[in-house]
């Protein structure tokens, strides 16, 4: 186009609109340079969690192998059977911790690549709950815990009974470490609605409410010194969260007189759209049997 001869007015058109072209690549400029600075930012923060996790899974797994070790020892030399009781009650005590803290990162990095999907089954909720009790009974009887299962449900859960059960041992874990010695906790199932009801009650601190609105991130962890030692990988509820939400639920947590409750909802799933097993416990293997269709090995 020849300035030149242009009348003013379009003169002025042309002007306006080169300017709107310049004002435009400014403002994608800028947009790509916000990203860019957002995904240096992400990109440090991932590798300050790499570092992070790689540190404190040094620190949480070298102490109780160590143990192990040792108590390992012990047995081949020491005879005495009230001995070998206590030996053998430590190594379960410290095989459950790093069982536990496993089945957290296995769970934690299956989300993180999303690779978790549902197995459905219809299983009996007190079975559930029953594993994940023997599962922590070292930490129930050292503590005197009272641990009580109500179902106030009508017929079977139809849910996954390994994430089910993930989500248990967290929230039952939470409850013995944070209770006093000798009081309550509670497990409730019930339905309201279309969703599953899962409440966990425990007579112990608290949450305290600088801590309640970060108890859900990954890594973070609720010390206080007073019934809960200082360990802990503090991935156990932000697994729960995740998991909870891939059934499509929600969980939340409130203080009632002198319980801590945390309340999972998990959605009802009509059957009829799913690939339904019966399952009789977590464990999600399953072969064909003439009575019931599945059956567990």
């Amino acid at each position: 186009m020849e300035i030149f001869n242009m009348s003013d007015q379009a003169l002025l058109k042309e002007i306006g609109r080169r300017f709107e072209e310049k004002s435009a690549s400014i403002a994608e400029m800028e947009f790509m340079t916000k990203k860019l600075l957002e995904m240096n930012e992400r990109s440090k923060e991932v590798e300050a969690a790499k570092s992070y996790f790689l540190s404190l899974i040094k620190n949480e797994f070298n102490n109780p192998l160590s143990s192990l070790l040792s108590l390992s020892r012990k047995i081949k030399k020491d005879v005495d059977t009230t001995r070998l009781d206590a030996i053998g009650s430590m190594m379960r005590s410290e095989l459950t911790y790093l069982d536990f803290s496993l089945k957290n990162i296995f769970a934690a990095s299956e989300i993180e690549y999303g690779e978790m999907g549902n197995a459905y089954a219809r299983i009996t909720p007190e079975d559930i709950a029953q594993e994940a009790i023997n599962y922590f009974e070292h930490l129930i009887k050292e503590k005197s815990l009272h641990i009580k299962v109500e179902n106030k449900m009508l017929e079977k859960m139809v849910t996954d009974g390994q994430k089910l059960y993930l989500i248990l041992l967290n929230l039952l874990s939470n409850a013995c470490e944070y209770s006093y010695p000798d009081a309550d906790v509670n497990i409730v199932f019930a339905q309201e609605g279309s969703d599953y009801i899962i409440r966990v009650e425990d007579f112990g601190e608290g949450v305290y409410a600088d801590h309640s609105k970060n108890i859900y991130n990954r890594f973070y962890k609720h010390n206080t010194g007073k019934t809960r030692p200082g360990q802990g990988l503090g991935l156990g509820l932000s697994v729960v969260k995740e998991i909870v939400e891939s059934l499509d639920g929600s969980i939340d947590h409130f203080s009632e007189d002198d319980k801590t409750v945390f309340l999972v909802k998990i959605a009802q799933k009509d059957e009829a759209s799913l690939s339904v097993s019966e399952g009789l416990g977590s464990d999600e293997f399953f072969e064909e049997s003439s009575d019931s269709g599945m059956m567990e090995f």
